[in-house]
């Protein structure tokens, strides 16, 4: 079996159309990108022969995004993060927080759960800002210095940290937060499924949180599987140019 040896993120990040079939399974492919292929399949009742099948046939069918991302360069992904992920959540943040509240007040009595949908709607949003701003203001800066100075053949840059795996190391903890409340709200919508009284405003909220968790999970499997190896990796060779004095 190709995929024995793999975990579920080298997969995602080499075979960008498995991150649907994943998704369709239930596996977590983002913030559990680490974990063996074989030991997650199985954990969901699956045959792993037969998702290994799925996916090399699906790939094989088709071309995403993602595949040309693979092919990017860092500052590349890291313009594509900002301009479609992050901008993505500032845009749902202005929508799906009041949507949540307005959909609890016309329906909680009936539906309760869709209090705690709103509420953990608004944290989540409110600690995705933060996330985002650590990125955009810390991260991703010390990430493109990196790349500056490789190009270059300067130094290594004065940073705030030892390494850029302690931010990573954060992000990936927040990541895994995330990922966490967004299986919360799935597992308190049933899977975002709309009851057949549910209005028009219900029906957008679920379709709006379903999306989403979609995007969400696109956009920690881009750092935590492609961005954040590939930094990480930058690093460890201008360090080494560096200590050989290039």
């Amino acid at each position: 079996m190709k995929f024995a040896s793999m975990t579920v993120g080298e997969i995602a990040a080499a075979y960008p159309d498995a991150t649907d079939i994943f998704t369709q399974y239930g596996i977590d492919y983002c913030c559990g990108g680490k974990r063996n292929f074989t030991e997650a399949t199985r954990s969901h009742g699956l045959d792993p022969d037969e998702v290994e099948r799925e996916i090399i046939g699906h790939e094989q069918s088709t071309a995403r995004l993602n595949d040309k991302l693979n092919n990017f360069s860092i500052p590349q992904i890291i313009d594509h993060i900002l301009a479609y992920h992050h901008a993505y959540v500032r845009d749902r943040r202005q929508k799906l927080p009041p949507l949540a509240k307005k959909v609890a007040s016309t329906h909680g009595q009936r539906h309760p759960e869709l209090v705690e949908v709103a509420q953990l709607t608004e944290n989540l949003f409110d600690e995705l800002e933060v996330h985002m701003r650590k990125e955009e203001e810390v991260l991703f800066p010390a990430i493109r210095a990196l790349v500056s100075n490789e190009e270059k053949g300067t130094p290594l840059p004065q940073m705030r940290f030892a390494s850029i795996d302690q931010p990573i190391a954060a992000m990936e903890r927040d990541h895994s937060q995330t990922g966490g409340e967004l299986y919360d709200l799935r597992r308190l919508t049933n899977d975002f499924t709309v009851p057949e009284e549910g209005c028009v405003s219900y029906r957008e909220l679920y379709d709006g949180l379903r999306d989403m968790q979609a995007n969400t999970f696109e956009h920690v499997h881009l750092e935590n599987n492609i961005l954040f190896p590939r930094a990480l990796e930058l690093e460890r060779t201008v360090r080494q140019e560096s200590a050989n004095g290039f």
